[in-house]
């Protein structure tokens, strides 16, 4: 009998995120381990994170974890005859994959101005 993980993996995106740091002549991408139940560094969730969007994330490798900004997306679906879905299966048994290129950002409350106290009243 499948349980309710097993379910969700084959219908939902499994999210891998890559870190973008800009080097002389263009770009390093280096993949960010995050913890998964399955031990997969997979997110598998119905609500991937958009380009655009803020994401905190936490490296279990290098132990560390920061703010992140969702710079762009790539999906790959399973083909039908393929290992992941057989031709005599009417879906996959996996969930499609999204690579999700993020880069470090400082959060979204940047450049933040002290608001204009309130004035008060002694009488």
């Amino acid at each position: 009998m499948r349980g309710v993980d097993d379910l969700a993996h084959g219908v939902l995106p499994r999210c891998s995120f890559y870190e973008r740091t800009p080097v002389e002549g263009g770009y390093r991408y280096e993949k960010i381990s995050i913890k998964s139940p399955r031990g997969d560094t997979h997110m598998v969730t119905g609500h991937p994170p958009l380009v655009g969007d803020l994401i905190y994330l936490r490296d279990m490798v290098k132990e560390r974890g920061g703010q992140f900004r969702v710079i762009d997306r790539s999906w790959l679906h399973s083909s039908w005859g393929s290992t992941s879905w057989p031709y005599d299966q009417p879906a996959s048994s996996v969930g499609p994959l999204l690579d999700i290129v993020v880069e470090a950002t400082e959060g979204p409350f940047v450049n933040e101005v002290p608001g204009v106290e309130e004035e008060s009243s002694d009488g």
